[in-house]
């Protein structure tokens, strides 16, 4: 005999309405598990001062007093009285008149340093010339020739030169200091190395070296 289902009792067709409303159930309590809150009981603590309290004194410490420092014996001392008078020793200086005492001072040889030997830029008297400049522009113009170089790239200028004028009035260390080129420093210096003496430069009266530096002026016609 075949067994026949009553759909009115089928439970399974309100399956969905039954868990809609365990859902519901569900959110309610968790949401008023979350909003649930427990009060904390307080005890107030008594802040205010008892009688006890109010008559209470604080101890008094007592410092006793710093002792005395001992006195310092002093012994007593008795002056004593001297009655003998103190000799002095007396010297007599006896001085010979008769000759003058003369006192030679002892030299001993005190080695001489050698005076630095270089050149001094500017001296008491300073070196000259024999003759003048006028005379030594004159053997310059005399003896320089204009190099044929400077001529045709049509080279003008001033050529400065610096030399040592020597004690005995001879110069040395002649060099260029600002040239001009094209032949015209090499023809400075070779006429100037055959130049003719100079008068010494002097300091405290002694002739000495001195630097100098001259210009020589280079013009075309």
């Amino acid at each position: 005999m075949e067994h026949r289902k009553n759909l009115n009792k089928d439970l399974r067709r309100q399956s969905g309405l039954f868990f809609q409303i365990g859902l519901l159930i569900a959110l309610m309590i968790c949401v008023s598990a979350f909003e649930y809150t427990t009060k904390k009981e307080y005890n107030p603590v008594d802040i205010t001062l008892s009688s006890e309290t109010d008559n209470w004194t604080p101890p008094i410490t007592e410092i006793p007093p710093p002792k005395p420092p001992k006195p310092k014996v002093i012994p007593n001392f008795v002056p004593v009285e001297i009655n003998e008078p103190i000799e002095t020793p007396i010297v007599d200086i006896i001085i010979d008149q008769t000759e003058p005492i003369v006192y030679e001072p002892v030299i001993d040889d005190i080695p001489v340093e050698k005076a630095d030997d270089a050149p001094f830029v500017f001296v008491e008297e300073m070196p000259a010339p024999e003759g003048g400049l006028g005379a030594f522009y004159s053997y310059i113009n005399k003896n320089l020739k204009y190099p044929s170089q400077a001529r045709r790239m049509g080279i003008e200028g001033k050529v400065f030169v610096k030399f040592v004028v020597l004690e005995n009035g001879e110069l040395d260390q002649i060099h260029i200091v600002r040239g001009i080129g094209a032949g015209c420093d090499e023809e400075v210096l070779r006429v100037m190395d055959k130049a003719p003496k100079w008068n010494p430069g002097k300091q405290r009266g002694e002739p000495v070296k001195v630097w100098q530096m001259v210009p020589i002026n280079f013009q075309l016609d």
